[in-house]
């Protein structure tokens, strides 16, 4: 057996996790592969190493060396990476036992890792929370997302914390466990999307009312009445609609300047909303100096007097916090009802509120009309 022979012989063996070293006829070492020489250099005991002898008087001798798995590399880094991760990583197993836990579960539960073990990892979570997280990773239904779930963790002072959780299955025999969990704090992103949904909330409610008297504007009325009336024609109902106007309102204007028509138009806006106060009657904003209200399951009569309440209310307002003295103003209502049938739509009860709304303005105004 050659040099180069032994060369291939003792990488080969050192694959095996086998010692493999040769000497000469007096003992003095000539060649070791790793395996040996870690064994030379740590001093490990172990069995008598077996002795091969070669025809010119060497030996070549054979012992058990280091069998750590061929993963072994593998693991020490990730133990490297977890221990220095900010994100805390668990290990379990089928059961959801805990085999591991990184040092970060001091900052994100408040408690050392050793803490865990004995423990599952459903415990870690906050209780109304745990059965849709092992659904949603751990059952054979689960349908793992691309993004991470935001679940809220216990911590050891009785508090809770939310993270971003992601799980993923490992390969058979890795030596950690059957899942790898990762649990990033996700205490800012919570606040957040707080943060995010009221003021999207607020936009919806700025894009949806009136600034100058609060009440729903234009789109938020055509959207109701449109709703409201399939509603009635499905349920075969009555429903009416009011149409009002500022009685006089551009000569208000130009007497006293835009800003004080705005305070009226405000006040008048209040009054209507006072006094429209059954569930499901909406009081809008058409535009302008004109109001409507809708009135689901309302007939012809409960419409006038609903509105007759209204006309008196704003001839009876108080203006003197506008304008020292006061000043009179008055509105005129135009009412229109039906139940719906099928082929129509909102737009002629729209229309005939209208031309009722002309008839009080022709009749001498501060009155309400309906068309017969």
């Amino acid at each position: 057996m050659n040099e180069a022979d032994l060369q291939a012989l003792a990488q080969l063996l050192d694959g095996f996790g086998l010692a493999c070293s040769l000497v000469d006829a007096d003992g003095q070492p000539l060649l070791a592969n790793r395996q040996a020489a870690q064994l030379q250099a740590q001093r490990r005991p172990g069995a008598r190493p077996a002795a091969l002898r070669l025809s010119d008087g060497r030996r070549l001798l054979l012992a058990e060396g280091d069998r750590r798995p061929a993963n072994d590399g593998a693991e020490v880094r990730f133990r490297l990476l977890a221990e220095h991760s900010m994100d805390l990583i668990v290990a379990v197993d089928a059961d959801l036992a805990i085999r591991y836990a990184s040092p970060a579960t001091r900052t994100l539960l408040g408690c050392e890792p050793a803490d865990l073990h004995g423990h599952t990892l459903a415990e870690l979570l906050v209780p109304e929370e745990r059965a849709a997280f092992i659904a949603r990773h751990f059952t054979k239904a689960a349908q793992r997302g691309a993004g991470p779930d935001l679940f809220r963790t216990l911590r050891r002072d009785g508090g809770t914390r939310w993270v971003e959780a992601r799980v993923a299955p490992l390969p058979p025999g890795n030596g950690l466990g059957d899942y790898l969990v990762t649990m990033r704090d996700a205490e800012q992103r919570r606040r957040t999307e707080e943060q995010l949904g009221q003021v999207n909330a607020e936009l919806s409610a700025l894009a949806s009312t009136d600034a100058l008297t609060g009440l729903p504007n234009r789109r938020v009325f055509d959207a109701t009445l449109n709703k409201e009336w399939f509603r009635a024609l499905r349920d075969a109902q009555p429903l009416a609609l009011m149409m009002i106007d500022v009685d006089r309102f551009k000569s208000l204007n130009d007497l006293f300047g835009h800003q004080m028509g705005d305070a009226f138009l405000a006040l008048v806006g209040k009054v209507i909303r006072d006094n429209v106060r059954r569930a499901g009657d909406m009081a809008t904003r058409y535009g302008g100096e004109e109001f409507a209200v809708v009135l689901p399951g309302t007939s012809a009569t409960g419409a006038l007097e609903i509105a007759e309440i209204i006309r008196r209310a704003v001839a009876a307002a108080d203006t003197r916090p506008i304008i020292e003295g006061g000043y009179p103003i008055s509105v005129s209502i135009g009412v229109a009802a039906t139940v719906p049938l099928a082929g129509g739509g909102a737009a002629a009860l729209v229309h005939s509120a209208d031309a009722a709304l002309y008839q009080a303005k022709r009749n001498g105004r501060n009155r309400v009309e309906i068309l017969h």
